[in-house]
């Protein structure tokens, strides 16, 4: 019985110290986000209630026209701002003002203590428009899970939004049997590590058609993971989404009345391009574009189609 035990005994410490040797070679998050570091990295910030945000606002528009339309793109769960290089640069182009940010957790922003819930980041869209004296009523691109972000936002705020455009948004969690294991402390902390970052850091060919179409995704996304708190913001993110459904949320946007856009890649492995049919029989009235061999990132994919989409639909 005794040897039985110490042998019990022994694997587990020896399953313990395997466990935490590839947590930490797996822990790339060796630097802190603040001003000095900050300094180093360049771009704008700004304090809000909950952190920092690292944003990019251009607004040279009202140099030519006072009256110049405000765009605001929202990322989704794991990539930031970046990833609306080609759309914030080409309605950048047609004369709005537009402006994009990094959700806290994400990129640049600061990795508060907190749930990471959409109230989250509504709170911070809605504190980050009042820091920017941002008073008129802007349209707002989500991507994905910003597509519920601004949703939720327009419902607290419909004063503040004119018209939406939502791409692959997210309607409702997928049931995966991972979801359960991230609930059970410890191990999700460790599965956030050791799985879900690196699958997030090479997931490439799951988020696009054609992995030709973003060939430094890897170098662009590096960056934000080697910051302390990216991992954990992951996680909570996941923990606060699992099992949500929106779809009361989606509703209430289209009784709202106002103008709404939808676009979706027809290959998209992320949130299925099934879901898109959740939508376009919720609102009716919705203005629905598919974009073939494109996956969850057709702006990223297609920009020229896209790109003429959005700036069409928001004028």
């Amino acid at each position: 019985m005794n040897k039985i035990l110490f042998r019990l005994s022994y694997s587990l410490i020896f399953l313990s110290l395997v466990f935490t040797a590839l947590y930490l070679y797996k822990d790339q998050e060796s630097l802190a986000l603040n001003e000095q570091t900050r300094e180093g990295l360049g771009h704008s910030y700004i304090k809000l209630d909950e952190g920092t945000v690292h944003y990019q606002f251009n607004n040279k528009a009202l140099d030519t026209n006072p009256n110049a339309k405000t765009i605001v793109l929202v990322h989704g769960f794991s990539v930031p701002s970046y990833l609306f290089d080609p759309t914030f640069d080409h309605l950048t182009t047609q004369g709005f003002q537009v402006l994009r940010f990094d959700l806290f957790g994400r990129g640049f922003s600061d990795r508060p203590e907190s749930d990471y819930s959409i109230s989250l980041y509504v709170k911070q869209l809605h504190d980050l428009l009042a820091a920017l004296k941002i008073e008129n009523k802007v349209n707002l691109v989500g991507l994905s899970m910003g597509g519920a972000v601004v949703t939720h936002f327009s419902n607290r705020y419909p004063d503040r939004v004119n018209k939406i455009s939502l791409i692959a948004p997210l309607i409702h969690t997928p049931d995966r049997p991972e979801m359960a294991a991230i609930q059970i402390p410890l191990l999700g902390e460790f599965l956030a590590k050791v799985v879900i970052v690196p699958k997030l850091l090479n997931g490439l060919s799951t988020t696009v058609f054609n992995p030709n179409s973003f060939p430094n995704w890897k170098e662009k996304f590096e960056p934000q993971t080697q910051y302390k708190g990216y991992s954990q913001a992951i996680l909570n993110t996941a923990r606060h989404l699992a099992g949500k459904n929106f779809i009361n949320e989606y509703e209430k946007l289209g009784d709202s009345n106002k103008t709404i856009q939808l676009i979706w890649g027809k290959q998209d492995q992320v949130i299925p391009f099934e879901n898109s049919k959740i939508l376009t029989h919720t609102i009716p009235s919705i203005e629905f574009h598919e974009i073939d061999h494109a996956g969850h990132l057709p702006h990223y994919e297609h920009p020229s189609t896209v790109n003429e989409l959005l700036s069409t639909f928001l004028k």
